[in-house]
């Protein structure tokens, strides 16, 4: 399946690889309009390989950026020869000027569709190890034309893409944070005024906080705050919606768990008063759609890349750690250094009562502050 094409067959398309979660994708999809609309790059067809998981709301929102999308189901290309065999045969079929992959923890598996495709230039991130040994690493580098530098360390992930276009096109960006811009349409869900969103979902379940914790806040939200409960989550998680009611003590609440598209999930996002979620995909859907009242509740992991939200990038996101985390939240370095790449603390030492003081916390402290801006205005 390797390229026997000359540079002379190779016309202004690009090929962008990215193939990693929902979240990731978030945090870079605003610099595909910037790639498009690039001095270097103006004019160029841009066919995006993604991850099938981001599929309907990449279709939805960037249609207007790319041409053609080819999608990729990362489970099956990863455990079926057929299926990935399947996959490359369609990538290798046509021609691209460039193939660019942004990834910073790029995989083989990526690597892999960079290496099959057609293409006069291919340019990658120099990378790390953190999902690939440096044995296949270094074999991987060389599929590559060019490698882009990076900053050593751990740094948050939107500057990391940042960075990575900026010296991909030699030009500024003055992109300051991820952002989704919803049409108008009509969303067919009927939805309470002034609810709160809750999603019980994640990647993994060292990720998701226990159903009964979710319960308990969230019987305190509804009588304390008044405000209506809209929970969420994925299809895995719809068996855990028994539990939360018998925690929560009623049926009086919006049980739409495994029963939204990511379109939906947006649009209900965006209306909400309030969030309470994993650290998962939904809080940067919330920072982008400029959602307040971000509630996100964390073991750590991949602090320092995805969690917490930069002051300057977000005010409004509010993570709450597992305990050894929140007693050293001064040491940033050190907490970045050590749980950058991942976390194994006991998300479930996080307790509901302690989620409650700080929702209660940051709420009493906004409530000071927006006091004080009256009065300065008077």
């Amino acid at each position: 399946l390797i390229s026997k094409k000359k540079p002379s067959q190779f016309n202004k398309n690009i090929l962008l690889v990215r193939l990693d979660a929902i979240g990731d994708y978030i945090l870079f999809r605003n610099f595909i309009e910037v790639l498009k609309n690039s001095e270097k790059y103006k004019g160029y067809k841009i066919t995006l390989v993604g991850n099938i998981a981001w599929k309907e709301i990449a279709e939805f929102l960037d249609k207007n950026f790319v041409e053609e999308f080819i999608w990729v189901d990362v489970k099956k290309f990863l455990e079926s020869t057929i299926y990935r065999f399947k996959v490359l045969k369609e990538i290798s079929k046509k021609t691209y000027k460039v193939v660019i992959h942004p990834t910073y923890s790029r995989t083989f598996d990526a690597d892999a569709i960079v290496r099959i495709a057609n293409a006069e230039e291919k340019i990658g991130s120099i990378g790390d190890l953190s999902n690939i040994s440096k044995r296949l690493k270094d074999k991987s580098d060389k599929f590559y034309t060019s490698l882009i530098p990076a900053s050593e360390g751990i740094i948050f992930e939107f500057y990391r893409n940042k960075e990575f276009f900026e010296n991909l096109l030699e030009e500024q960006i003055f992109l300051k944070k991820p952002k989704i811009d919803l049409p108008e349409i009509k969303f067919q869900t009927k939805i309470p005024k002034d609810y709160a969103v809750i999603f019980i979902g994640a990647s993994a379940e060292f990720r998701k906080w226990d159903i009964k914790n979710f319960a308990v806040v969230s019987r305190w939200i509804k009588e304390s705050l008044e405000y209506n409960i809209v929970l969420l989550g994925g299809k895995e998680d719809m068996e855990k919606v028994n539990t939360f009611k018998k925690v929560f003590g009623s049926e009086d609440f919006v049980d739409l768990v495994g029963k939204t598209t990511l379109i939906d999930v947006a649009y209900i996002l965006k209306d909400a008063k309030m969030i309470i979620s994993n650290e998962t995909f939904v809080p940067h859907m919330a920072v982008a759609l400029g959602c307040k009242n971000i509630f996100v509740i964390s073991n750590g992991n991949h602090f320092g890349r995805f969690i917490p939200y930069p002051k300057e990038i977000e005010e409004s996101y509010y993570p709450i750690y597992h305990p050894e985390i929140e007693k050293d939240l001064e040491n940033y370095k050190i907490l970045s250094n050590k749980y950058g790449y991942g976390s194994r603390l006991n998300i479930n030492d996080i307790s509901p009562e302690e989620v409650i003081r700080k929702i209660k916390n940051i709420l009493q402290t906004s409530t000071n502050q927006d006091k004080g801006v009256k009065e300065t205005c008077i």
